[in-house]
C-alpha cells in the first residue's frame, strides 16, 4: 500500500516511481491523504496552503519548521501551543473561510464541510483576552479532525489488508504510524524522504524504515529502532539511463549548438513566467524552455512571451518525459522541489533556484549551495549568473559531473527490492512459527 499527497505532483511522483519499479512483482493500491476529506472541502484547503506558502511565506516557514513535539502538543497534549503558532493558525482560519467550499451539501464525507466551517470559527486568536484564547475548545475540535483522519484511514487500510505500507509524504506516514503505535496495525512501514533534509514530523515511533535522499542525510532520524538507507529520491524508470545531450535535443528539434535552459515550477509553474521574462532580457542565442505546469495564468504570460521570442522560447505545458527535458538543457532555472533537484541531479543538471517556498525547500537549496551544484538566486542577478555559467564551459562541465555524481538514478528499484525483501522476510518468520 502507498500512501502519498496530491497537493503537488512531486509525492504522486514519487509514489508512481515506486509502483512503476514494482510492477508485476506485488500487486500496489495507492491512497491519496486528500481522498480521506470531502472533495470540495480538500479543494479548500489546497487551495489555503496555496495562498499560505504564495503569499505569506515568512509564515509558513514558520510553521514548517516547528518541531514534531510542537504539533504533538497539538495533536496528543492537554497544552495548547505558543501564541505565535496561535496566530498563524488564525491567518490560515481567515484564508480558508474566504476560500470557502465550491459544491452543494452531501457527497461523500459531506459533514467536513461543516467541520470546516467549525475549524475556521474556531482557529482565531485573541492575544488580549485569557479567555478569547479557548485553548481546550480549540485543541479538542483539531484533535477531533486528525483521529477522524486517522479513522478513515484505518478503514482503508483494513479494506486493502496490505503486507507493507509506504509512505512518500510525512503526514499520512505519522497518521499509519499512531495506527502501528495502538497496535491496529502490524506490518512494517517505510517512509520515503522527497526531500534533501528531514521534518522531524517524520521521526514517528511505529516507523522502523526510512529511505533518504542522499548519503548526507544518514543519522538525521536519529531513532535508535529506526534503520536509513541512502536509496535515493525515487524516479520513473526513464531517469536509470539518461539519454545523450545531442539525441535528446533532436528529439525535441532543439538546435544542437545552442545553449539551452529549462525553466521549471513543478506542477504549479510557480514563478516560472517572471523567471523565462528575466532570461529573455537580452538578445543572445540562448534557447529557453518553459514549463508552466497547472498554471494558466503563466501559461497565458509565456503565450505571449513566445510571440515576442519565437526563436528563443518553446513552452511545454506537460510531459512524462521530463528525463529527455533535463537531459537536453544546458542548466536548470527555477523552484527547488525535492523532485526537481533529484530530477536535475540524476540526468547531471545544475539548479539555480529562482524561488524558494522556505520550509522542505529550504533543504534543497541548502543542499544545492553546500555542494556547488546551484542554489538561490536573486531575481536581480539572475539574468547575469545564467549567462555567466553558460559562457564558462569549463565550470559548467565541472558542475554538471558534480551533479551527475551526487545524482541518485535506481532510488525506486531500491526502495521496490527493500519493500519485498521486508515481506519476505516476515512471510518467513510466519512459516517458522508453529
Amino acid at each position: 500500500m502507498l500512501l502519498t499527497s496530491g497537493l503537488g505532483l512531486g509525492h504522486v511522483r514519487a509514489a508512481q516511481a515506486i509502483e512503476a519499479a514494482l510492477r508485476d512483482r506485488a500487486d500496489v493500491f495507492t491512497v491519496d491523504l486528500w481522498s480521506l476529506m470531502n472533495a470540495s472541502v480538500a479543494r479548500a484547503v489546497q487551495a489555503t496552503y496555496l495562498s499560505l506558502v504564495q503569499n505569506y511565506p515568512q509564515l509558513y516557514e514558520r510553521l514548517y519548521h516547528l518541531d514534531e513535539r510542537t504539533w504533538r502538543l497539538v495533536l496528543e497534549k492537554e497544552t495548547g501551543p505558543p501564541p505565535d503558532v496561535l496566530q498563524v493558525l488564525e491567518l490560515i482560519s481567515g484564508i480558508a473561510a474566504n476560500i470557502g467550499t465550491d459544491e452543494p451539501r452531501g457527497g461523500r464525507y459531506g459533514s467536513d464541510k461543516l467541520l470546516l466551517s467549525l475549524l475556521c470559527a474556531a482557529l482565531p486568536y485573541d492575544g488580549d483576552s485569557l479567555a478569547g484564547n479557548g485553548v481546550r475548545a480549540r485543541l479538542a475540535l483539531m484533535k477531533w479532525v486528525w483521529l477522524r483522519l486517522i479513522r478513515r484511514l484505518d478503514a482503508a487500510i483494513r479494506k486493502i489488508s496490505p503486507q507493507l505500507i509506504i509512505s512518500t509524504q510525512m503526514v499520512p506516514a505519522a497518521m499509519a504510524a499512531r495506527l502501528k503505535r495502538r497496535g491496529k496495525l502490524r506490518v512494517p512501514i517505510i517512509g520515503v524522504m522527497t526531500d534533501f533534509g528531514v521534518h522531524d514530523f517524520w521521526k514517528q515511533r511505529g516507523m522502523e524504515h526510512y529511505c533518504l535522499a542522499h548519503e548526507s542525510n544518514l543519522g538525521s532520524i536519529g531513532m535508535p529502532e529506526a534503520r536509513e538507507y541512502a536509496t535515493g529520491v525515487p524516479l520513473m524508470p526513464d531517469f536509470s539511463t539518461p539519454m545523450p545531450q545531442g539525441e535528446a535535443r533532436r528529439r525535441l528539434g532543439l538546435p544542437l549548438n545552442a545553449s539551452v535552459v529549462l525553466v521549471l515550477g513543478g506542477g504549479l509553474g510557480l514563478s516560472v513566467d517572471g523567471a523565462t521574462a528575466l532570461l529573455l532580457q537580452r538578445r543572445t542565442r540562448m534557447h529557453v524552455i518553459a514549463m508552466p505546469g497547472r498554471n494558466q495564468a503563466a501559461r497565458s504570460e509565456l503565450a505571449r512571451l513566445e510571440q515576442a521570442h519565437r526563436l528563443n522560447l518553446s513552452v511545454c505545458d506537460w510531459t512524462d518525459r521530463m528525463d529527455i527535458y533535463l537531459r537536453a538543457a544546458d542548466l536548470v532555472v527555477g523552484k527547488p522541489g525535492g523532485i526537481t533537484v533529484a530530477e536535475s541531479l540524476a540526468c547531471g543538471r545544475p539548479l539555480l533556484a529562482s524561488r524558494s517556498l522556505g520550509g522542505q525547500e529550504g533543504f534543497n537549496v541548502d543542499f544545492l549551495q553546500r555542494h556547488g551544484v546551484g542554489g538561490l538566486i536573486a531575481d536581480d542577478v539572475l539574468l547575469d549568473r545564467v549567462h555567466a555559467l553558460l559562457s564558462d564551459h569549463e565550470r559548467l562541465n565541472l558542475m554538471q559531473s558534480r551533479a551527475w555524481r551526487l545524482g541518485h538514478r535506481d532510488g525506486a528499484s531500491q526502495i521496490a527490492a527493500l519493500a519485498l525483501e521486508l515481506v519476505m522476510q516476515r512471510q518467513s518468520l510466519a512459516w517458522q512459527t508453529p
